[in-house]
């Protein structure tokens, strides 16, 4: 009878051990139930970050074409002006010394001072008692 109640009492402390053993899994089996939440929820925005990357890198390299295209026409079309302006400046006596002529020192101070900011900005720039020449001249 004793040896039953000892076994008894045993097999009590055992459930009880059992009991918390269970309790101590579940909780670690919540947490990491949580944690494997929180990565899927990480994984997927950071998934929705690299759409967004590659669709703004896939942007920016259209662009980036769509640039050196137009750097190219505008080279080009500078290549053709330059050959234009030297054709010009071989062909015609009165062109070419226009075109080495100097500024007179009215246009020459306009070009090397700031933007004017307004309109009345710019005629307090220049000189009261000189006046422009003409472009004739």
């Amino acid at each position: 009878m004793k040896t039953l109640i000892v076994l008894l009492m045993l097999a009590v402390l055992g459930l009880f051990w059992l009991r918390h053993e269970n309790g101590n899994l579940s909780r670690s089996f919540e947490r990491a139930d949580r944690v494997v939440t929180e990565q899927k929820n990480t994984i997927a925005g950071l998934r929705g970050q690299l759409g967004a990357v590659s669709a703004l890198a896939a942007r920016n390299e259209a662009a980036q074409v769509a640039l050196r295209d137009q750097l190219a026409v505008a080279s080009d079309e500078a290549s053709r002006r330059e050959q234009t302006i030297t054709r010009l400046l071989n062909e015609n006596d009165k062109f070419r010394e226009w075109y080495v002529a100097r500024l007179p020192d009215a246009v020459r101070r306009v070009h090397q001072r700031a933007a004017c900011a307004s309109a009345g900005d710019c005629g307090q720039r220049l000189p009261g008692g000189e006046s422009l020449p003409d472009a004739g001249q």
